[in-house]
């Protein structure tokens, strides 16, 4: 490509961005410079059209959007396409370049401070290029010429006073330029509004330029170029693919219940055109995956924020002292244990009557073609069978899916609701060969009422069974019964450990009434528990969270449905250990007479033991109690004369005390023997178990 044709399609894109934003090509201070904006020979613009456009586009539902690009290359070596800014994080992340010529050399678009970088070295501002008084004020020493009112003038400029005195009353305000000529001379110019300016230093004037086309430039600041160098030349087709943000496709389901087990399935995909570009015969995929999306802002700039040194002359600074004894490094472990609890919230509402409708076809018209569905490993894709035109901006709601599934009606019955009626369900098993995502479903009955209600519809995966809610059904009711809880033990007695099995027991007893009208299959939604294990005649399948119990009713028909659980829990008890009171409860719930006999025989010896502990703690407590009365005789007697009477009486009174003592030891050790003897018989009769 020839320079002249760069030139034109550089100068065409800056235009009409431009002119989108309502900026003027150039600014009014400009008027007497001349200003050529060239971009580099080997690069190529890309211009939509048949050259250049959206190929291919597929949607996730976790927000993102694939875009492949076609552009057609004749010479160039690189290429450029405009984004809009908010999405140039994301192409930097994801952007792929497919050359048949050969590789990728770089990337490169304009920072995200263009401008200010432009402007740090330059004595203006961009508010300084609004008006040539305030830019010739700035450049200052800078040759130019001047000419305004038929007065042209030439040197060095000195400054500009914008409220210089006027020479007569008739005069219009304007600044007063001051310049210094080549020979020396102060010569002043009024810049009226036909003053033209001429940069005579060509350095300053390539600034100038410069910094004109940036600040234009930053006028549009929603759309970026990316640059990409390529190392191939020569005709071909260059592919780009890149994930940008996009709204999350919907799905919106009809299911319309033609027969008694079948359904009809119907699945619109709503879908919004965010790209900023036309779709025009597009090939657009969607995908239902669930996929990580992380953003980060790679167009944004991050300084490293380096610690500031102080300076220091002739010395340095103190180290910090030294505080805290040394000690070998332990590693401490905190372990934190916490319980998420989960629950499933169903709000449902109840449809107003609605006059019965004007007679409909038995079965909705079928799409025209249904999209190619593909399961993937961690997704499913559907590709619309049809391009799609669609405008930037454009909401558009096409079906991809339709298909016939097996289909149970049943009244689904959740006690944690808290009500008696059941919930009007279908339980859906999906046929389709692929995934079902996620969405609202809108449910006909087209043979009974017509709208019959609304649901959610979860991801289903091929071949699962899900159910989907739509209405209650208040013609049946459930009343729940809860019956009290019962424990069971039994108990084995091995090398001294009294091991006890504890079974705990509780019915939760379900009295159904079902409709007059029609028969009715009744699903009980019995919660699980944790370390508990259900036992039900009517148990038919279970969820991570729920038991299911079904029962069938005939029109005006009753049933019970009893649901037992159990849990079991094991306990050790060493008996060598354990107290009377604790050996008399187990024989109060042990249902083994020879069992209890031993505990029986175990807490009569623990009780003895017992005895003997507080006949010893209480010559303890005697022996103490004499020996703080000799103290205290003692302590009389040394603060009487020691012929006294009184002396002498103290004396007695110490002997008496030495003899008590003297016995209350005798019978402590007695005591301490005897203890010794049980506490061994104890030990070894528990031993022998």
């Amino acid at each position: 490509m020839s320079n002249s044709r760069s030139v034109r399609v550089t100068d065409w894109r800056v235009a009409r961005a431009r002119r989108h934003l309502g900026v003027p090509l150039l600014l009014p201070v400009l008027a007497g410079l001349c200003v050529a904006i060239s971009a580099p020979v080997s690069l190529t613009l890309a211009q939509e059209g048949d050259g250049y456009r959206i190929e291919a586009v597929t949607l996730s539902s976790g927000g993102l959007a694939e875009i492949r690009r076609s552009i057609s290359l004749e010479e160039a070596a690189a290429l450029g396409f405009e984004v809009p800014l908010d999405q140039v994080d994301d192409i930097l992340k994801s952007l792929l370049v497919y050359d048949p010529a050969g590789g990728v050399a770089a990337i490169t678009l304009d920072g995200p401070s263009l401008m200010e970088e432009t402007f740090r070295g330059l004595p203006f501002t961009p508010d300084d290029l609004r008006a040539l008084p305030r830019l010739l004020d700035t450049l200052q020493g800078v040759p130019v010429r001047v000419s305004s009112s038929g007065r042209t003038v030439e040197g060095m400029v000195l400054g500009v006073d914008t409220a210089a005195p006027l020479e007569n009353e008739k005069e219009e305000p304007a600044p007063l330029l001051s310049i210094l000529t080549e020979q020396g001379q102060l010569v002043t110019i009024r810049l009226r509004a036909d003053a033209e300016l001429d940069i005579l230093d060509p350095a300053v004037r390539e600034s100038l330029r410069q910094a004109v086309l940036v600040s234009g430039q930053g006028r549009v600041a929603g759309m970026r170029t990316i640059n990409i160098g390529l190392e191939g030349t020569g005709p071909r087709e260059v592919r780009l693919d890149y994930v940008v943000p996009a709204p999350v496709w919907k799905t919106a389901y009809r299911l319309i219940l033609d027969a008694e087990g079948v359904a009809r399935l119907q699945a619109w995909a709503v879908i919004e055109n965010a790209s900023g570009d036309d779709w025009s015969d597009v090939q657009v995929t969607l995908s239902s995956g669930a996929p990580v999306t992380l953003a980060q802002r790679l167009y944004q700039r991050y300084w490293h924020q380096r610690p500031e040194v102080p300076v220091f002359a002739q010395t340095i600074a103190a180290p910090a002292p030294d505080l805290y004894r040394e000690s070998a490094a332990q590693q401490q472990l905190s372990p934190n244990t916490g319980e998420i609890a989960m629950s499933d919230s169903m709000f449902l509402g109840n449809a107003a009557a609605i006059a019965a409708p004007a007679p409909t076809p038995a079965s909705p018209s079928a799409p025209k073609a249904v999209a190619q569905a593909t399961e993937g490993t961690n997704a499913a894709t559907y590709l619309l069978p049809m391009p799609v035109d669609l405008a930037a901006g454009q909401t558009m709601s096409v079906p991809f899916i339709d298909a016939e599934l097996t289909a149970e009606r049943i009244s689904l019955f959740q006690p944690e609701r808290g009500e008696v009626n059941p919930i009007a369900a279908l339980r859906l098993e999906n046929t389709t060969g692929t995934s079902l995502p996620p969405g609202l479903v809108t449910v006909y009955a087209p043979q009974e009422e017509g709208y019959a209600g609304d649901a959610q519809l979860a991801n289903v995966p091929d071949g699962e069974t899900r159910m989907i809610s739509f209405a209650a059904d208040r013609k049946v009711e459930v009343t729940t019964q809860y019956g009290e809880s019962e424990t069971v033990y039994r108990a084995t007695l091995a090398d001294g450990v009294l091991r006890v099995t504890g079974v705990t027991r509780t019915d939760t007893t379900y009295a159904i009434t079902g409709a007059q009208d029609a028969p009715r299959t009744v699903v009980i939604e019995h919660p699980r528990q944790s370390g508990w294990t259900l036992s039900s005649d009517a148990l038919d399948s279970t969820t991570p969270t729920h038991y299911r119990l079904q029962a069938k009713l005939a029109a005006g028909g009753t049933a019970k449905v009893v649901a037992s659980v159990e849990r079991t829990d094991l306990q050790s008890i060493a008996l060598v250990d354990s107290d009377a009171d604790t050996l008399l409860y187990w024989v109060g719930q042990l249902d083994d007479p020879a069992t209890a006999a031993i505990l029986t025989e175990l807490a009569e010896s623990r009780q003895e033991i017992a005895r003997a502990e507080n006949g010893l703690a209480g010559l303890e407590q005697d022996l103490d109690q004499a020996s703080d009365s000799q103290a205290r005789i003692r302590e009389n007697l040394a603060a009487v004369p020691a012929d006294s009477s009184l002396a002498q009486r103290y004396l007695e009174m110490l002997e008496a005390e030495e003899n008590r003592i003297a016995d209350l030891d005798t019978h402590r050790q007695d005591a301490q023997r005897a203890l010794a003897a049980l506490t061994k018989a104890f030990s070894e009769k528990v031993g022998a178990l």
